[in-house]
């Protein structure tokens, strides 16, 4: 696993795993290194991070960049290890763990703790996005995020038989897919992929003029109809509803290379 602090605070971490928790002000301050253990296993999540909050609004600021583990219930484990794999790809500091020893432990059986569903973009790598072990990360990527019933009954798969606690759409900036819904044009099998974002193109043109604004927030429609769709599933909706998984909306930044999360993720 990759290097963290492991600093144990019992009081904090019995306060999140109870829910009791209401407000950060007695959290460590972010330039703490106090961590904190968290329900599931003895990994650690950081202070800096649980200190941090998701605002609402539009604006956009350094605190759409993390998961808030403090709104991740049980999931709080896997949005701390995407928060801390993220950081360390952006500031070049990755040390995945890709070894022997690590593909041996394998063989005995994955648990992932994040599925994440992204586009097949050779430029958004989730492994590499977010500094990524390997068996840590549940990888579903088709071209623009779409999913159809292969993709859900993965997700299914590895919510309700890996245990994963954590499904990330993450969508990207310049996509592809997306630019072919807006210009109205697709041959061949990628029009059934098309079909599925125009949709959302269609919304993004009630409030954008130009082809680029309407691209950029149908990115981020196309996100939530991955959402919708998802929770159309019995088992995903079961599941999220009981409080056992967590469904997050994103997305990545090809030029800057930040995962920015949706502060509100489709669950009204």
């Amino acid at each position: 696993m990759k290097l963290k602090n492991k600093i144990f605070a019992a009081a904090l971490l019995s306060a999140i795993s109870a829910g009791g928790l209401t407000a950060c002000s007695s959290a460590p301050k972010p330039e703490e290194t106090t961590s904190v253990e968290t329900v599931s296993d003895t990994e650690a999540t950081s202070g800096s991070e649980l200190t941090k909050s998701i605002p609402t609004g539009n604006s956009v600021s350094d605190n759409d960049y993390i998961l808030n583990p403090f709104d991740m219930g049980v999931a709080a484990k896997a949005a701390s290890e995407l928060n801390t794999g993220n950081k360390q790809y952006l500031s070049g500091e990755a040390d995945m763990d890709v070894s022997a020893s690590l593909r041996d432990q394998l063989t005995n059986g994955q648990k992932p703790h994040t599925v994440v569903i992204t586009c097949s973009d050779s430029r958004v790598p989730p492994e590499l996005i977010f500094n990524a072990d390997l068996g840590e990360l549940f990888t579903i990527r088709t071209a623009g995020n779409v999913v159809g019933d292969y993709e859900v009954g993965s997700v299914e798969y590895a919510v309700d038989h890996l245990g994963s606690q954590l499904v990330l759409v993450m969508g990207h900036s310049s996509c592809g897919a997306v630019g072919a819904a807006v210009e109205g044009h697709a041959s061949g099998n990628v029009a059934s992929i098309v079909d599925e974002i125009v949709p959302s193109v269609k919304e993004a043109e009630k409030t954008e003029s130009s082809k680029e604004s309407i691209a950029e927030k149908a990115e981020d429609l196309n996100v939530e109809n991955t959402l919708t769709k998802l929770r159309e599933s019995a088992v995903i909706r079961e599941l999220e509803n009981s409080g056992k998984i967590k469904l997050v909306g994103a997305k990545y930044d090809i030029e800057t290379g930040k995962v920015k999360y949706f502060t509100d993720n489709g669950n009204n």
